[in-house]
């Protein structure tokens, strides 16, 4: 298995953070794709995002505060810039220098706030200040409705190990071993359809598989799909009859070439969730270390560079991704539409 030499994708949405995270008054910063952006809340309350440094001497700006009129100004000179991220004042200039003060810029970035979770585009271009085209993830929630933040977790791995442990379905049985999910003892064969869609694929909507054991506490006709979108988006849409939901969203978010942000999130229309809110979080965080336990290992074993590979269709799922990363690049390095390649199908594996 060759791992993509484009490992960070560009022109696409990525995961920052839940909405909570940046509050009114407060920078908050996030290396995301190898960039360092700070992000705060402007005078009206919206997300702004500009690269983590002063044009000046380079200084993070995250490092200074907001003002009460909403600009952001440097902890070293006091340079203040605006939510364009242009600059509004230099404090130790005096009039008679001729500056253009508002010539001076910061790298903004398009930010999007839905559902509870705030998304950053990263454009393949330094300087890029082109209308982003690029549609906002489908989160499957209505407007009003929030996702609930989970957990957190920083993965010792690049983002492709990272996506492909995510899509990947052989390990559920032998890394998620519990009395109350699953055992190696119930191993059996699964047939699943999968269909493509705008930015990657879905294994088709079905009835949960009777060796799981969490999903018989849902009561009712229930079923399942779960898409996989590009850069690292795996979303379960659950539904419960004809007027409920449960949706998991996992989010894989690069940091750097060899660390990858996971972040969990979880919506519920049961009310009984919301007063098991506690234990279920406890079971999210337990599940996802198990995860991240292996994930440590994967880290090690990775230092010698090994020849890897990816066999069978248990990895099939693996091998779209990397075409799809592929297709993507082309795309937009040839400035076109992108085209979803995969075909779909069915798929077989035994967990």
């Amino acid at each position: 298995m060759d791992l993509d030499n484009n490992l960070i994708i560009k022109n696409i949405w990525y995961l920052v953070c839940q909405s909570s995270f940046v509050t009114e008054g407060k920078i908050r910063h996030k290396y995301i794709a190898n960039e360092r952006i700070a992000f705060w809340r402007d005078k009206n309350g919206q997300v702004v995002a500009l690269k983590d440094n002063c044009p000046h001497r380079g200084i993070p700006l995250s490092a200074g505060k907001v003002l009460k009129r909403g600009n952001i100004q440097c902890c070293y000179h006091g340079w203040e810039f605006d939510s364009n991220g242009v600059c509004q004042n230099i404090p130790a200039l005096i009039d008679t220098v001729p500056v253009k003060i508002n010539s001076i810029k910061v790298k903004k970035y398009k930010v999007a706030e839905l559902n509870g979770t705030i998304w950053v585009f990263i454009s393949q271009y330094p300087q890029s200040h082109e209308e982003v085209k690029e549609p906002i993830p489908d989160l499957q929630l209505l407007q009003n409705e929030e996702f609930t933040h989970v957990d957190t977790i920083v993965l010792p791995i690049n983002i492709d190990h990272s996506v492909i442990g995510l899509i990947d379905p052989a390990h559920v049985t032998f890394v998620h071993q519990s009395w109350f999910w699953r055992s190696t003892k119930a191993l059996k064969l699964k047939t699943k359809r999968f269909e493509p869609t705008p930015r990657g694929f879905k294994m088709v909507k079905h009835t949960p598989s009777d060796n799981t054991k969490g999903y018989r506490l849902l009561k009712g006709n229930v079923a399942t799909e779960i898409f996989f979108t590009l850069p690292g988006n795996r979303l379960e849409h659950i539904s419960i009859g004809e007027k409920n939901k449960i949706i998991s969203l996992t989010t894989l978010t690069p940091i750097d070439d060899n660390h990858t942000e996971l972040n969990q999130f979880f919506f519920s229309s049961l009310a009984l969730t919301k007063l098991l809110w506690y234990p279920l979080k406890r079971f999210g965080k337990y599940f996802i270390g198990q995860d991240v336990g292996v994930f440590n290992k994967l880290a090690v074993g990775l230092e010698s560079n090994p020849q890897l590979m990816l066999v069978g269709e248990a990895d099939a799922q693996a091998r779209w991704y990397f075409d799809l990363k592929k297709h993507w690049k082309i795309a937009n390095d040839q400035n076109v539409e992108f085209k979803n390649p995969l075909k779909g199908g069915e798929l077989r594996w035994i967990t």
